[in-house]
């Protein structure tokens, strides 16, 4: 159930974390979250589409499409992220380390007494 919650994912910023890199083609990129990832994010193509077309609407993500030389004839969409994502994908970032940051703290705090109730019972 975990790794197909795409609600919990933030894909925005994943998509904008992999074309820092270079320009990508969808697949492409749903293939190295889950490879970089180790497996524990997975998502439908679907779910990164509509990322990178909020993206693109925003004007922080470009396209441009090629046809493969493949026996199909398939065109291949390539997406391009622009300079004017800077600002946002600065504040993305922030904001999901700073919620990610906050879950472990409070996580932490409780768990505190049964980390003490674990070492009442080894004295």
């Amino acid at each position: 159930m975990a790794h197909e919650s795409t609600k919990k994912v933030p894909l925005e910023l994943l998509c904008m974390e992999l074309l820092q890199e270079r320009e990508m083609y969808g697949y492409e990129m749903v293939q190295e979250i889950e490879k970089r990832s180790g497996g524990l994010l997975r998502m439908s193509l679907a779910s990164l589409y509509v990322a990178l077309r909020r993206l693109e609407e925003a004007g922080y993500v470009t396209t441009r499409s090629t046809f493969c030389n493949d026996r199909r004839g398939r065109v291949r969409v390539y997406y391009t992220l622009q300079d004017s994502s800077q600002e946002y994908h600065r504040a993305a970032l922030k904001e999901h380390l700073d919620t990610a940051e906050g879950m472990k703290r409070f996580l932490e705090s409780t768990r505190k007494p049964e980390k003490k109730a674990a070492k009442k019972k080894e004295d």
